[in-house]
């Protein structure tokens, strides 16, 4: 019940920040989700490295904000940056020296794991009926997570990847991509987008299998760190980065779809 309250709230709160706030307020709101998240993935891969949690979250909460004032062009410029301001700092601040790597590769990871990725939504919104499109985005995420949830918990046997997540299941994947689709076709059938039925198919087939594989890739950070959630920041959903992760690959997959096939 926490559970689905909890994700009901926060869809019905993104809705409104989606449609009713300015380009500036959307990015704020966004550097804070990253910020968060970014500060999540930091305590269970850096921990023992204040100084580097810091920095690391710092420098990759800006990067929405930088994508907002200057568009692609500056985001890739302060990545650049980013990467040799973490390795700077490792140089001066390399204790213990064993590790001192593994430290700096999880920081620049972080960032363009979630940081660079998120920054897209961003890119989305400017976008002619950009709000439009983020709204089918997060559309076809819920449903391809709630399907995948239920039909795996129904009539789930095989397993997905047991290794790394072990209660997700091939049928739980299959309805996944299911429930997206229906949330495609739906949308199309009410919203005022430009979008043909072949099209909503496809972008809730592609966007539904590369958040599924977002979804992994945050279940296998969390299982090398050997940790069950990033956090507890929300009440039945774990941290921030457990509640945003399938969002973090279909972001940039469907914003270049649409630079290369729409504008």
């Amino acid at each position: 019940m926490k559970r689905v309250i909890t994700g009901l709230l926060l869809g019905f709160l993104f809705v409104l920040l989606l449609i009713y706030t300015s380009g500036f307020w959307f990015s704020v709101i966004v550097v804070l989700i990253a910020g968060l998240a970014l500060f999540e993935y930091c305590k269970i891969t850096i921990n023992q490295d204040k100084g580097l949690l810091l920095v690391a979250t710092l420098l990759g909460a800006i990067v929405p904000l930088i994508a907002y004032l200057g568009g692609f062009n500056w985001l890739t410029g302060y990545l650049t940056f980013t990467v040799f301001f973490l390795f700077i700092y490792c140089l001066f601040a390399h204790d213990p020296l064993a590790s001192v790597t593994s430290r700096a590769g999880m920081g620049v990871l972080g960032i363009t794991y979630i940081s660079f990725p998120l920054s897209h939504l961003i890119l989305l919104r400017e976008l002619e009926q950009g709000s439009l499109w983020i709204l089918l985005l997060v559309l076809i995420t819920a449903a391809n997570d709630t399907f995948a949830f239920y039909t795996g918990r129904w009539i789930g046997r095989f397993k997905l990847s047991p290794v790394v997540s072990p209660n997700k299941t091939v049928e739980g994947s299959l309805g996944g991509v299911a429930g997206g689709i229906v949330a495609a076709i739906a949308f199309r059938q009410f919203s005022l987008i430009e979008i043909s039925l072949n099209e909503a198919l496809l972008l809730a087939i592609l966007l539904g299998i590369a958040g599924q594989f977002s979804d992994l890739f945050e279940s296998l950070i969390k299982r090398s760190a050997g940790v069950k959630d990033s956090g507890n920041f929300l009440p039945g959903h774990g941290g921030i980065l457990d509640r945003i992760d399938s969002l973090i690959f279909p972001g940039p997959f469907l914003y270049y779809y649409l630079v290369v096939f729409k504008v």
